[in-house]
């Protein structure tokens, strides 16, 4: 498809530009081309999922890419994507929102527990497992 961008003047700016597809913005090869609103999140650079989870364990909002947190047990949360990665090879940051709390280690990964549809959380204070309130970010491509 086929666009032309004008000006508040009502100049064309560009003529015959082309929509990038989901594979070129994957591959970033889409150089001369414009990404639609509804493809950004393809990017690489884009976060495909992010969010909070409270010390009870329930998923804060605003957040986005997550369908639901179960709390399976004291410091270990399943978080469920709302879109399925294309393989379990994603990256995972999280930091610890408990205030002054210290020696907290907060994981995303735990043997079988990083799927293409979701991921176990866990959390410690020094070896013993805590429920910690804590953020993530996850980046992949889905």
């Amino acid at each position: 498809m086929s666009w032309t961008f004008y000006n508040s003047n009502g100049e064309a700016l560009v003529q015959g530009a082309v929509e990038a597809t989901q594979a070129e913005m994957e591959a970033e090869t889409a150089v001369t081309k414009f990404v639609p609103p509804d493809l950004v999140k393809h990017s690489p650079g884009v976060a495909k999922a992010w969010g909070s989870i409270t010390s009870a364990g329930a998923l804060e909002t605003p957040d986005h890419g997550v369908s639901s947190v179960t709390d399976s047990s004291t410091g270990v949360r399943v978080l469920i994507w709302t879109t399925a990665f294309s393989s379990g090879d994603y990256a995972i940051g999280a930091s610890n929102d408990g205030a002054g709390t210290a020696d907290v280690q907060v994981m995303y990964y735990h043997e079988g527990g990083r799927t293409t549809t979701q991921v176990q959380a866990l959390s410690y204070t020094g070896t013993s497992a805590t429920d910690h309130p804590h953020s993530f970010v996850v980046f992949g491509d889905q």
